[in-house]
């Protein structure tokens, strides 16, 4: 692949697009996700700093904010319940005018359902995931 400079440009929201479902026509306006690890000190006798550490477990956690008519439609085909979907992919995809390209795939399932109506405009809702892995930058 060739790689294109075009005055160092970085990624930009207009470069993300995000697949639910296999679809990219759903009106996700963010979407976020991360990996922790837990981290410990270990101690030894006869030393009051830290000679070594371990690594604990990992956990994933996520959310995806959608506009209302987009959550509807996925609603609609789940009979009304988002709770129940099984866990999907999430492909989140990143490319910038040099062409550096980012995937990220997200397996989740809907942990939170329900409605934000205020008075502005433009409807959506931040829905809580759970996340059960994530895959960084796997092309």
């Amino acid at each position: 692949m060739a790689l294109i400079n075009k005055n160092g440009k970085a990624y930009d929201a207009g470069d993300v697009s995000v697949t639910l479902f296999g679809r990219m026509d759903y009106e996700v306006t963010e979407v976020t996700y991360n990996t922790d690890q837990q981290h410990q000190p270990n101690y030894s006798l006869g030393s009051n700093r830290m000679t070594s550490f371990s690594m604990g477990k990992v956990t994933n956690t996520g959310t995806i904010t959608m506009r209302l008519a987009s959550a509807s439609q996925i609603e609609k085909a789940a009979g009304g319940n988002l709770l129940a979907i099984k866990p999907f992919p999430i492909n989140v995809t990143f490319v910038n005018d040099d062409n550096d390209i980012i995937n990220d795939t997200v397996l989740a399932k809907f942990q939170s359902q329900g409605r934000e109506v205020g008075g502005e405009m433009d409807l959506k809702k931040q829905y809580q995931l759970f996340v059960l892995g994530v895959e960084y930058n796997n092309l």
